[in-house]
Formats: structure tokens, sequence, C-alpha cells
């Protein structure tokens, strides 16, 4: 299965939330859960900075800050289940 980049913000925040998380997307889809590891760790030092103030905005209930942190990401993999 070939994963796909997205330039979608709601993409962007998904990765920002579960780049690192284990979670049941692990078990069903593990090229993605590979692919969004590999994604962050590629980010430069100030993405990743970008991708966790995304993830802690919205674990603060900021949605709006959240998304505005994740659009200013790069294209992320996307889940399949996402599409």
């Amino acid at each position: 299965m070939a994963i796909k980049l997205s330039d979608a913000t709601a993409h962007k925040l998904h990765a920002a939330l579960y780049h690192e998380w284990p979670s049941s997307d692990e078990v069903f889809l593990p090229e993605y859960r590979k692919a969004l590891q590999s994604w962050f760790a590629a980010l430069s030092p100030s993405d990743q900075t970008v991708a966790v103030v995304a993830r802690e905005a919205y674990d603060r209930g900021n949605d709006v800050e959240a998304k505005k942190a994740a659009a200013a990401l790069p294209p992320v993999p996307v889940c399949p289940l996402l599409l």
C-alpha cells in the first residue's frame, strides 16, 4: 500500500497528535505508522517544535491554535482510513 501525502490542515493535525503514540492504526496499518514516524524524524527541529505546539494546543482544548500551528507543517503521510 502506498502512503499518500497531504497538505490538508486536518491531516497535519492528525500527524502532530499521533506521530509517536501507539494506536489502533499500528495494528491495522503498520506502513502508515512507520511513514508517520519517519515524517516526524525528518522534520527540522523548528518544525518538530511546531508539531509539539499543535499537540499541546489541542490537548488544552484550543482547536483554533492547534490547527493554526498544524497548518504550518510540511505535507504529511495520510492514514488511509482518513481518505
